[in-house]
């Protein structure tokens, strides 16, 4: 496992240090284009991506910033990503968007929205609620998840929750 990214997952540090810190570090360790992180207030169902990294401009998420928005009622119609990871805290790789399960992955609202072609879909629980979802992705090619990028993902995921948490009880209003 990385150094740089255990220490920063050990390190104690403020959710808002850790969580923008963390980005670029999983984006290098993964060997990804681009990590975002979505959270999302549980009850208000509020929701925003608060930290990203891209390893090139063109890979920045295109989509404006209106603070913290409730979620559109269809959602979990449009994309069966997001309605596995209300069931579901276990990660989700996939390979390649273009030929994953239809009944896992909407292509268009893939292309549309994320533009990747690889992608991690890893939920954020805290104490049995969905605070958010950790996406490295990588834009232009299809990629192969291996055993050593689950294990990091799963320790992110555990690790980072919690902040997640406590980020949005701050921040979202």
């Amino acid at each position: 496992m990385d150094g740089d990214l255990l220490a920063l997952l050990n390190g104690g540090a403020a959710p808002e240090q850790m969580l923008a810190e963390l980005m670029p570090v999983l984006g290098r360790v993964l060997d990804c284009d681009r990590c975002v992180l979505f959270l999302r207030e549980p009850h208000s169902r509020r929701s925003r991506a608060t930290h990203a990294w891209q390893r090139r401009p063109e890979f920045v998420l295109a989509r404006p910033d209106e603070g913290w928005q409730a979620q559109p009622p269809d959602l979990p119609e449009l994309d069966p990503l997001f309605a596995e990871a209300l069931r579901n805290p276990t990660a989700l790789f996939i390979d390649d968007v273009a030929t994953a399960d239809p009944s896992l992955v909407n292509r268009e609202y893939e292309r549309e929205h994320f533009r990747h072609r690889a992608l991690v879909h890893a939920p954020l629980y805290h104490e049995g609620l969905l605070y958010g979802v950790l996406e490295p992705c990588v834009m232009e090619t299809s990629r192969l998840w291996s055993a050593e990028d689950r294990e990091t993902v799963a320790l992110a995921q555990v690790r980072i929750a919690g902040s997640a948490a406590e980020y949005v009880a701050r921040h979202c209003r």
